[in-house]
């Protein structure tokens, strides 16, 4: 869809004469070209979803002075485009307009699930704090503590965040027009600089809470292997190392994720390290949380065996008494 072009569709050079296509915003800034000359550009800049940065796109000047078509499917990560094209493109204008409709109603119940979620674990905390009898539960009780802590920095980093996707949107949907000028810059409201340097802490936050919320269900496992496999020998008292495992260690690897994409990302154009997720780097962060899944689903095996073994050998003893 084309947002804005120069005031006519054939531009000629004034010192010689030649004809150019004029400069054309469509999702992309295309600046005045020649006339039979192919233009490549860097996709970084592309008003749209799901953009590899590190591609480039390939237009045509005709001969006429006008721009051929182009397809923006290189620009995209292959999964996002599949989407865009699926559910979005293959529609006529007319029909596009139920399914944003259906995309903001999504993002509208998600908030509402975040907010009931948010108050719960407030409820949780209370309840936590006005136990009678935490002197017996006590471990159990800080690991489940733990665990709630890092669901509730995930809930209000992934509010806050969508509270600046919509400080945005509303600051877009206030542009009446949008100019491209010569020089292949594109004349438009820029979002805050305090919102854009939020986007990556908050994203931090974010993954931080991820990843330790993967490690406090591990911890959470592993104390209660340790209780039903080595009662009445396991000491309950040694649980410090779950904080190892459930602070530390995820701080450890958010921590080495956000330098590389601080230096990654650095004078991209992109300050909310959008499309973060389809980079490589994000194996870092996502690799760990899936062999914590492997093991966390082990010891739950474990746990599984250990109390069929003991219901077995209890009922065993019991017919003998008997």
């Amino acid at each position: 869809m084309l947002l804005s072009t120069s005031q006519s569709l054939l531009s000629n050079n004034s010192a010689n004469n030649e004809l150019y296509c004029p400069s054309l915003f469509d999702n992309l800034c295309w600046p005045q070209t020649r006339a039979n000359h192919l233009i490549t550009i860097s996709c970084s800049s592309l008003a749209m979803p799901g953009v590899d940065e590190s591609k480039f796109v390939t237009r045509d000047c005709l001969s006429t002075g006008e721009w051929s078509s182009v397809s923006y499917e290189s620009c995209i990560y292959p999964d996002i485009w599949d989407s865009v094209k699926k559910f979005y493109m293959i529609r006529v204008v007319q029909l596009r307009k139920p399914y944003t409709d259906i995309f903001q109603a999504v993002r509208i119940i998600e908030l509402m699930g975040l907010s009931v979620s948010f108050i719960s674990i407030l409820v949780s905390f209370i309840i936590f704090f006005n136990l009678k009898n935490r002197s017996h539960y006590y471990n159990h009780t800080k690991i489940h503590f733990n665990l709630l802590l890092t669901i509730l920095i995930q809930v209000i980093a992934r509010i806050i965040n969508y509270g600046i996707q919509v400080k945005k949107s509303k600051s877009s949907s206030q542009i009446e027009s949008i100019q491209c000028s010569v020089d292949e810059s594109i004349h438009i409201h820029e979002t805050s600089s305090i919102l854009k340097n939020m986007c990556p802490l908050i994203l931090i936050f974010s993954q931080l809470s991820i990843t330790s919320m993967f490690m406090w269900m591990l911890s959470e496992a592993i104390y209660l292997n340790n209780v039903i496999t080595f009662r009445p020998y396991y000491k309950s008292s040694t649980t410090s190392y779950f904080y190892i495992l459930g602070w530390f260690v995820p701080f450890c690897i958010t921590l080495g994720w956000s330098m590389i994409m601080f230096i990654k990302q650095h004078g991209k154009k992109h300050k909310c390290w959008e499309n973060y997720q389809h980079l490589k780097y994000f194996r870092m962060i996502d690799g760990p949380r899936y062999v914590v899944m492997i093991i966390n689903f082990i010891v739950l095996l474990n746990v599984i065996r250990n109390l069929f073994l003991k219901t077995r050998y209890g009922s065993e003893i019991q017919i003998r008494d008997a």
